[in-house]
């Protein structure tokens, strides 16, 4: 008889044995050695932005009004540029005309020549030259003159015609020793027919014993323009104010 024998199927892979697990090595990390914990961001915020100084409605405001005459200056500079001879001849017109309206208005000239302003170029519309005729008389006056006087008062009517002499000997300076100061026409009104009254102040002072006496006498005139002449109708002292010394 056979004996038979079991052995294991050749279709039957032997079993396998697992190894124990081994824990897992970790080195001991020095403090040195150990990573930086990430720091916690912070939340950007927005940062608001500073208006420029030009962007401010008070700016835009200012340049606004500024920026129309700035052209009008660039083109007019630009144009003199172009056009050199023409902008001379203009420019020297107006200089020319500023120049006689301001000399025939006060006496004087814009241009560095200062002369001396008339104040007896009475400024009323249409008038002609009464303010000479009470100049005359009044330097005429100061001047002790008594022939000349009576001479500009010939068209005075006779019953208010003053007495050359006596004006001369309390108001001239040769004769009352009184020393005049500038005279100063203080109003002019002209009449409804042609009339016209001028009142002149005229400071004077005289010197006393140990002290100056000051005063202002008030002059009334009446003159007129007749046939194209110019005529002296009226001259009264009107007024003798003592000031303070």
């Amino acid at each position: 008889m056979y004996k038979t024998m079991t052995s294991p199927s050749p279709t039957q892979a032997p079993p396998t044995q697992t190894p124990p697990p081994t824990p897992d090595y970790k080195p001991a990390l020095r403090p040195e050695d150990k990573p930086a914990l990430p720091t916690e961001r912070k939340p950007a915020r927005a940062t608001p932005l500073k208006r420029r100084p030009g962007a401010t409605r008070t700016a835009r405001i200012i340049k606004g009004i500024l920026r129309p005459p700035i052209k009008v200056l660039f083109y007019l500079s630009t144009w003199i540029k172009k056009h050199k001879l023409s902008s001379l001849a203009i420019i020297l017109l107006l200089v020319a005309s500023t120049s006689a309206t301001t000399y025939y208005l006060t006496g004087e000239s814009p241009v560095g020549i200062q002369s001396q302003r008339d104040p007896f170029n009475f400024p009323y519309k249409g008038g002609k030259g009464e303010g000479k005729l009470v100049k005359d008389w009044l330097y005429t006056l100061r001047e002790g003159d008594t022939t000349h006087l009576q001479l500009l008062s010939k068209n005075i009517p006779q019953a208010k015609a003053p007495d050359p002499a006596q004006l001369v000997a309390q108001f001239s300076q040769t004769k009352a020793h009184l020393i005049w100061g500038e005279p100063n026409v203080i109003g002019v009104q002209q009449q409804p027919d042609t009339i016209v009254d001028s009142f002149v102040e005229v400071p004077v002072s005289a010197k006393g014993p140990g002290t100056t006496v000051k005063a202002i006498i008030l002059w009334h005139f009446v003159t007129a323009s007749v046939n194209e002449q110019d005529v002296l109708l009226g001259a009264d002292m009107i007024d003798l104010r003592p000031l303070e010394a």
